[in-house]
């Protein structure tokens, strides 16, 4: 009856306008009815609703329904009447009556009705206050149970394992208000979802159980984990399957425990806490509670979680119990979701719901939509960041976004512009004992959107942390920092088991979020620290000049670590700096040619140098030579520039140890007129020298095969390196040798067996190698050999039968004559037949 009332009323409305519209006769009245009608038909709709919703009476529906009808003949009939005086009179009164009716009805009828259903509602909210009084009972009576050691009673479990709706809204560990507006994260909700219900993970009879039901939903500060983790519990099949057992926890960085379990039994703050006696009794009484009243399944979720230790207060032995953990730090012993980066397109759709969101208005002139990808690219796909920007941008015209845009783009962090986000995302280093806060800060010597070589760390925090020179240190800072989100370990991609380690950091690569790096840069550079009295000293060029605030700093810099990045524009106009303190320099370069700073002279405690060119060619280095005055440096690494020669005074460097030429064109570089100086000793301490990817390289200079120190010689991608001088045995001390992937060196020199200490032999995918040293076997220090893929050799010399405990790592053409030799173990490996075409290409 009543959706009867609302479709007449909406044809009674429909009418008055037709009517109005088509005859001259009753305008004023055709014109009051339709304003009441527009009044009140809103109304009657939402009391038609309510009325289905709470399965109301509908009696004084039927009553309405007859005045709407007859009211409907009444305006029809208008319509025909064209000249007749009496009937346009007589109608026109009736026309007033039903305008006067409806006015009547809603204030004597409705008025009527409003104060029935008030008075009804006290008496249901009465009822209500008695049966949570009950309740209230019941609860105590529970607590008091709780407080006990001893089992329920399994009537009384019976009973109580009915936990339903009214018993779970008297709980706390309620879900948050479920998140308006969200996009871009169906993906992720789809596979976290998939995870959850995944019954193989809820096995109790599996010993690792204890793990299986715990899921951690792992990422950096700001990505959505909380979000995510309320989008699942409002999840249509989430709910279906765990019902009413479902409890969401926000743990926060520094938990109390028991006041947290004392919300779970006590969710308003006025009422009287439990007097637990300690974390274990309210662990005790969690679980027995848990275990007792709570049904089969249960998801129980712990956001915000800063220790895995916490996890273990809850229980994790309860059969269909899924505990799903967010946290910013990934606890490898569990079942980890990592939570990755948004993509271009979700980041723009987010951004757009935020800066363009329902309800305001678009900036007039429209913002152009190359500014608006612009700034969504700022935003560095990051959910927070995106979010607030778009927020701050909302409403505002195109000049404030263009004026936003350019302090991004003239080296302003989005951090510095945005405090929220900055203090989101700086709570995780805070976190971070002291030690790790220094490691975090070196990323910020790093160029954004840029693989960092572990072994670039490694050379640095060999200096300034004490680390070992062998990565274990390194690597181990890199991956607990790895756990806590706040860097990525990249797996390279080249190096194989098969292939031999020169340290832990060979060929390993970190990533970095540009905001955790804006962040690092941010906490190096905070304005109260003044420039000159700063650690680390982070200059960002743009365009063809340092910047102003660097340029006015008159008094000598205290800064112990210093990092210059500039782009292709750059002059290499370099201002006098005074950084006498600095010990490690990282240069960060794009353009073609590059002049190394002049100031570089004067900064006799350097000890590390690290210059690496991101632009698309070799950058060509000028005034080399600079380092020739350098005494104090130990390690340097280059990559991809061209060294066009290394002078007496470079070569003679006394105190380097370390040296990585990495991509570099090195050409004759190594071919110095020594000239009279017959006594000249090249790097004398030098204990480690790389060569990776030096393409340009034919032959292995004999200029360092004097270094009585070298302990490593890595030697990788060299394509065109085709022989080894056999002055390298003169290098007594060498204790690893890699040729890895040199395709045209045809063989080894025999003066390799003078190595006597010799331990590690790589000539991995040496592809046109055809033999081996026939004196092999005096290498009687030699541990271990790889040689996958050097498909050209088929024969064995027979002195390999002197070697002693040596591993041989090779592909099938060869493996079956090593068998041969009880002194050998050998391993095979499969080849890749497609790698070896490509490195043959």
């Amino acid at each position: 009856m009543d959706f009867l009332v609302s479709e007449s009323i909406t044809k009674l409305s429909e009418a008055v306008v037709f009517v109005a519209k088509t005859t001259a006769n009753f305008k004023p009245e055709l014109t009051q009815l339709q304003q009441t009608l527009q009044t009140v038909t809103p109304i009657i709709n939402d009391v038609v609703r309510l009325n289905h919703i709470l399965d109301r009476p509908n009696h004084q529906s039927a009553m309405f329904l007859d005045e709407i009808q007859d009211a409907q003949q009444l305006v029809h009939k208008c319509l025909k009447i064209k000249r007749n005086l009496i009937k346009k009179f007589t109608h026109s009164l009736k026309l007033k009556d039903v305008n006067s009716k409806l006015l009547r009805f809603f204030q004597l009828q409705v008025q009527a009705d409003q104060t029935r259903d008030i008075k009804q509602t006290l008496v249901e909210v009465s009822d209500v206050k008695q049966r949570m009084d009950s309740l209230s009972m019941d609860m105590k009576q529970i607590h008091q149970t709780l407080s006990t050691t001893s089992s329920f009673s399994s009537t009384r479990r019976d009973r109580l394992l009915g936990f339903d709706l009214v018993e779970r809204s008297r709980l706390g560990w309620r879900v948050p208000v479920r998140p308006a507006g969200i996009v871009a994260f169906d993906q992720p909700l789809k596979k976290l979802k998939a995870k959850l219900l995944d019954d193989d993970l809820m096995d109790v009879n599996d010993e690792h159980e204890s793990e299986s039901s715990v899921v951690v939903v792992a990422a950096a500060g700001g990505c959505g984990k909380t979000t995510l983790a309320t989008m699942l519990c409002y999840d249509p099949q989430i709910q279906e399957k765990f019902r009413e057992s479902i409890f969401f926890v926000t743990v926060s960085e520094t938990p109390n425990f028991m006041a947290i379990v004392n919300d779970l039994f006590n969710p308003n703050p006025s009422g009287q806490p439990i007097p637990f006696q300690s974390n274990e009794d309210a662990k005790n009484k969690l679980g027995n509670f848990l275990y007792e009243n709570v049904s089969s399944p249960m998801l129980l979720v712990l956001d915000d979680v800063w220790s895995d230790t916490f996890i273990d207060n809850f229980p994790l032995n309860i059969k269909g119990c899924k505990i799903l953990v967010t946290s910013r730090t990934t606890f490898s012993q569990f079942d980890v979701f990592q939570f990755d980066p948004l993509s271009e397109e979700d980041a723009k759709i987010l951004f757009h719901c935020s800066a363009f969101s329902v309800g305001k208005k678009r900036p007039r002139p429209p913002v152009d939509d190359n500014l608006v990808n612009q700034m969504v690219k700022r935003c560095k796909k990051h959910p927070l960041t995106l979010r607030v920007v778009g927020s701050s941008l909302n409403g505002r015209d195109e000049s404030a976004w263009r004026s936003m845009l350019k302090s991004l783009s003239q080296g302003s962090l989005v951090l510095d512009l945005n405090e929220e986000v900055r203090n989101h995302l700086e709570r995780s280093f805070k976190t971070l004992d002291n030690e790790f806060k220094e490691y975090f800060m070196d990323f910020g010597l790093f160029p954004e959107d840029q693989r960092i070589p572990a072994s670039a760390l490694l050379d640095m925090w060999v200096h300034l942390y004490n680390h070992d020179h062998e990565g274990h240190d390194t690597f181990d800072k890199i991956v607990r920092l790895s756990f806590r989100n706040l860097v990525t370990l990249v797996a390279s991609g080249v190096r194989k088991d098969s292939g031999a380690t020169v340290n832990y950091c060979d060929k390993q690569f970190v990533t970095q979020h540009d905001l955790l790096r804006e962040l690092a840069i941010h906490l190096s550079s905070k304005p109260e620290v003044p420039i000159a009295h700063r650690k680390r000293l982070i200059i960002n060029a743009h365009g063809e000049h340092l910047s102003a605030s660097i340029l006015n700093v008159q008094e000598p810099m205290r800064a112990c670590i210093l990092s210059i990045s500039t782009g292709e524009l750059f002059s290499s106009r370099w201002c006098d700096l005074k950084v006498p303190e600095v010990e490690v320099m990282v240069l960060n370069i794009k353009s073609k040619t590059y002049t190394l700073p002049h100031f570089m002279k004067e900064m006799q405690k350097l000890n590390i140098l690290n210059v690496t060119n991101y632009g698309l060619y070799p950058s060509y280095i000028e005034s080399l030579h600079l380092l020739g005055c350098l005494s104090n440096l130990s390690r340097v690494r280059l990559e991809r520039v061209v060294i066009s020669s290394l002078n007496v005074n470079i070569l003679a460097l006394e105190n380097l140890q370390k040296v990585s030429f990495i991509m570099c064109k090195i050409g004759n570089a190594f071919e110095t007129k020594v000239g009279t100086n017959n006594n000249l000793k090249v790097w004398p301490k030098l204990v480690e020298l790389e060569m990776d990817y030096c393409q340009d390289l034919v032959a292995f200079p004999g200029l360092l095969c004097d270094g009585v120190h070298l302990k490593t010689l890595s030697i990788t991608n060299c394509n065109e390196m085709c022989e080894i001088s056999e002055e390298i045995g003169k290098l007594t001390n060498l204790e690893n040798l890699s040729l890895r992937s040199c395709t045209k060196l045809e063989k080894l020199p025999e003066s390799i067996t003078r190595l006597e200490k010799l331990s590690i032999l790589d000539i991995s995918d040496c592809l046109s190698l055809s033999e081996l040293p026939a004196e092999m076997g005096k290498l009687v220090g030699l541990r271990a050999i790889y040689m996958k893929g050097c498909t050209g050799i088929y024969e064995l010399p027979r002195s390999v039968g002197e070697l002693s405990h040596t591993q041989v790592v090779c592909n099938e053409e060869i493996y079956y004559q090593w068998l041969e030799f009880d002194n050998v173990e050998a391993e095979l490996v499969e080849e890749d037949r497609l790698e070896t075409l490509m490195k043959i290409i």
